[in-house]
């Protein structure tokens, strides 16, 4: 979280944990098979008493299917930049189909420039986006780089998951943040939520891409803060 944590209280900081999912940054824990599954029954094993837990894009899926699953792990969940179902079809907006298809035939040829590439759109749209870019380059590449097995199977997981009927059984509250331009998941999305769970309450950051923690540190500073509070 770099300086979005320092932006937090102290009360609130000693009480986070930012995790790095399998194969990212300084987790090297090896899954006998990277998938949701696994990702989630992972995730629970990390946390000992219900909590607040935060999911961006991909991590957001993981989030989802722990509440449903282990629902005495999870007090609430916040949703950001993401869906229950992050690939288009004839009755759902998100990711076009042959652009995951191309960037996991990239992964095999130049696996860190397709990271790059993967960035650039997650900050696509943005009015800082340049910067934004930059800044998530910073995050990303300045540990080792993430392994291509997760990148690989972190993909195919956006291709082929579908959370849209769990999302509707979901008893714990849940908060979804949403940025306007965004390009992987978009803003319709929102309104498609709602329809399956009018309970959810949702924000929208009119002005942010993918990465709203990122282009618009302090009132995403403020959402975490309110969904803690709630």
């Amino acid at each position: 979280m770099g300086e979005l944590y320092t932006l937090l209280p102290v009360e609130i900081q000693q009480r986070i944990r930012c995790l790095d999912l399998p194969g990212y940054g300084d987790n090297r824990v090896e899954l006998a098979e990277y998938d949701l599954c696994s990702l989630t029954d992972w995730l629970a094993a990390q946390i000992n008493e219900p909590s607040v837990v935060i999911g961006w894009s991909l991590g957001g899926l993981i989030a989802q299917n722990l509440a449903f699953h282990y629902p005495d792990k999870v007090s609430k969940i916040g949703l950001v930049s993401t869906s229950p179902r992050f690939m288009q079809d004839e009755t759902w907006p998100g990711i076009k189909p042959d652009v995951l298809t191309l960037f996991l035939s990239q992964l095999s040829q130049d696996h860190v420039k397709t990271v790059e590439r993967f960035l650039a759109i997650q900050a696509m749209g943005s009015d800082s986006a340049r910067q934004d870019i930059t800044a998530l380059k910073n995050v990303v590449l300045s540990v080792l780089p993430p392994e291509q097995t997760a990148l690989k199977k972190g993909l195919n997981i956006l291709q082929k998951v579908d959370l849209r009927e769990q999302l509707k059984q979901l008893a714990c509250p849940v908060f979804a943040l949403f940025g306007k331009l965004d390009s992987l998941v978009p803003i319709s999305v929102e309104q498609e939520v709602l329809m399956l769970n009018p309970n959810i309450q949702t924000t929208r950051f009119e002005k942010c891409s993918h990465a709203p923690f990122i282009s618009d540190k302090i009132k995403f500073k403020t959402w975490l803060l309110d969904v803690i509070a709630a």
